[in-house]
């Protein structure tokens, strides 16, 4: 079935493989044309996949989902929910990010998925049906900021998808050899309620199950960072994890749309 998708997307509509070049060609310059053309194809081939284990996330039966997605160091985030603290986990476009939609499963406390909802009202109650499959709860991104501070005394994990291209309010770092604006809405917010700031990873697993959630401290003293360096941290995880295996980032993004 992916292969279909992979020749629809890749071979016949050639979906924004523009874009996908030229974003590839800026962040490794060092490779030649063809070693960027042979990447496109694996990530084409990767993108289609994704398609085929959304609908799979959610239309299978449960038991099937949970087993094809492990979560390496759940403790982690447990660790600090004991100590009633709020823990915000920040990803980017990388692996099947909505693997995280089954970290409910693991835990006795709520996660949210903070999200922009889509303008497409088919595709936002499709979305919406599978993050809230094994019990999200989703809190649209106008909405977080007031939550997180009236619940404050209920701690809960709250999931930021951060490498979305920023509104008026950004910080710019070196990302993938580029100047790249980023939102700091996830770094605000943590300072503002002291939450504790992870990062997670969605890798290809090397056992049974598809895809391994992992977790990396960012910090959890926010308050004592100077400003942005948890923009800055997370940037850094997310170029080290699209470095090490570039084919699993959402290349089709026009994340450099406003460089001339």
């Amino acid at each position: 079935m992916w292969r279909m998708i992979y020749l629809i997307l890749y071979k016949v509509l050639g979906y924004r493989y523009a874009v996908v070049l030229q974003n590839l060609s800026r962040s490794f310059p060092e490779r030649s044309y063809e070693e960027v053309n042979r990447l496109a194809d694996v990530f084409y081939r990767h993108f289609s996949g994704i398609f085929l284990e959304m609908a799979l996330m959610l239309l299978a039966p449960a038991g099937f989902v949970k087993r094809r997605v492990q979560v390496k160091n759940i403790d982690l985030l447990k660790h600090y929910h004991a100590q009633q603290r709020n823990v915000m986990i920040m990803l980017g476009h990388y692996g099947n990010w909505e693997c995280l939609s089954v970290l409910p499963a693991h835990v006795d406390f709520d996660i949210h998925a903070v999200y922009q909802p889509l303008s497409n009202a088919f595709f936002n109650r499709v979305m919406r049906r599978l993050r809230s499959r094994f019990g999200m709860k989703l809190l649209p991104v106008d909405k977080a900021a007031r939550h997180m501070l009236t619940a404050r005394n209920k701690a809960g994990a709250y999931i930021f998808v951060a490498d979305q291209c920023p509104g008026k309010e950004a910080h710019t770092v070196d990302f993938l050899r580029q100047p790249t604006p980023v939102i700091t809405g996830a770094e605000r917010l943590a300072k503002t309620t002291d939450a504790v700031v992870l990062y997670a990873t969605v890798s290809k697993s090397t056992h049974s199950a598809s895809w391994e959630i992992s977790f990396q401290l960012i910090s959890d003293a926010p308050g004592q960072l100077p400003p942005f360096a948890i923009t800055e941290r997370f940037s850094r995880f997310l170029e080290e994890d699209i470095r090490r295996q570039p084919q699993y980032w959402l290349w089709t993004h026009r994340r450099w749309k406003n460089r001339s």
